[in-house]
C-alpha cells in the first residue's frame, strides 16, 4: 500500500479494455465546462432516472465554478476524490467517477459514484473507471471498503460493479430521491482484502 498525498493535479492513467480507448481520470477543471455542459444537457433523458433531480440551473457557468471550489476544498479536505474521465488520445469527456463519504480511522472507506455518457455506454468505459478508481481508493488511499449504491433495476451498473468484483450486501430502503421518489438501491462493496 502506497499512501500518498493527493492533489488536483493528480492524474490516473486507465489502460484500455474491451473496446474502450485509454482514460485519463483527472479532477475537474474550468476547461472542461462546455464538454461537460454539452454532455449533462444532451443526456439529460439518460443519466435523470439514476440521479437525484437537477435543473438547467445546475449546467450554468456559475453553479460549474461552484462546484469547482466545493471539490477544491473537499480534496484538499481529503473527504472526497472528484475525477473526470477523459479520453487518452483525444481529451473528450465521456463521463466522470468520484470517491465521497471519505472516512479514515477504524471505517477506512468511502463511497463510488459514476456516471458514463450515453454515447459512450456498453464499451466498457464504466468497468475501466470503476476498476481504476477502486485501485486508486485501496492502493493510493489506503481505503479498506469501497461502496457503492445502485437502484436494483439499473443493470448496466450493476454488472459494472459485479465486474469489478463488487458485491451485493443488501439493500437500502428509500435511499436517495429520484425523479420525486424515494428510491430503494442495492448496496454493493467491496474490501481491499477481496
Amino acid at each position: 500500500m502506497s499512501l500518498r498525498r493527493v492533489t488536483l493535479s493528480t492524474e490516473i492513467a486507465v489502460p484500455s479494455s474491451g473496446s474502450a480507448s485509454p482514460l485519463i481520470l483527472r479532477h475537474p477543471r474550468w476547461a472542461d465546462f462546455d464538454q461537460w455542459s454539452t454532455i449533462r444537457r444532451r443526456d439529460a433523458e439518460h443519466l435523470r432516472p439514476w440521479e437525484p433531480e437537477w435543473t438547467d440551473a445546475h449546467l450554468s457557468r456559475g453553479s460549474y465554478r461552484l462546484r469547482l471550489s466545493r471539490f477544491r476544498k473537499m480534496v484538499s479536505s481529503e473527504r472526497a476524490y472528484p475525477f473526470h474521465a477523459v479520453r487518452a488520445d483525444t481529451g473528450a469527456l465521456i463521463g466522470a467517477c468520484n470517491l465521497t463519504h471519505v472516512e479514515r480511522g477504524a471505517a477506512s472507506a468511502a463511497k463510488i459514484g459514476y456516471w458514463v455518457a450515453a454515447s459512450h455506454t456498453n464499451r466498457g468505459y464504466g468497468r475501466a473507471m470503476v476498476g481504476a478508481l477502486s485501485r486508486f481508493g485501496f492502493s493510493t488511499l489506503g481505503l479498506h471498503r469501497l461502496e457503492a449504491a445502485v437502484q436494483p433495476d439499473n443493470a448496466a451498473s450493476v454488472r459494472v460493479l459485479e465486474a469489478c468484483g463488487y458485491q451485493l450486501e443488501g439493500r437500502a430502503r428509500g435511499l436517495l430521491k429520484i425523479a420525486g421518489q424515494w428510491a430503494d438501491h442495492d448496496i454493493y462493496a467491496r474490501l481491499s482484502s477481496d
